[in-house]
């Protein structure tokens, strides 16, 4: 049994190295431009091709995997969200102007007292 455990490790990495690989390799052909491509648009569809490549086979591994499923829960978790309304947002919105306001405000006065503070010690 461990063996089997250990074997589909290595597989797993396997995997993640080979999409880890072919990004570079995807980036490589992209910046480097050793097939000397002419245009702009061949070099982009080799790029997307490899990160897509890249990314079937990622999501073949047992992370991927888990990625894929914490996404869809993700999604799920988010269709349980009550968002705000537009009146809502823009109240909220205008309370937090004001207490940024408040703030400065009295920072300001903080920071002019110990300017007042430092010059009358200095002088």
């Amino acid at each position: 049994m461990n063996k089997t455990v250990e074997t589909k490790t290595k597989e797993s990495s396997l995997g993640v190295y080979l999409s880890i690989l072919i990004v570079i390799a995807s980036l490589v052909m992209f910046y480097l431009d050793p097939l000397g491509l002419i245009t702009t648009l061949y070099k982009v569809l080799i790029l997307l091709a490899g990160l897509v490549i890249a990314g079937l086979i990622y999501f073949r591994t047992p992370q991927g995997k888990r990625l894929s499923t914490f996404i869809k829960e993700t999604k799920i978790e988010l269709r349980k969200v009550v968002w705000p309304t537009r009146d809502e947002t823009v109240k909220t919105t205008g309370m937090i102007m004001v207490a940024v306001i408040i703030v400065a405000i009295f920072l300001w006065i903080v920071d002019s007292f110990f300017s007042w503070m430092v010059q009358l010690l200095t002088n």
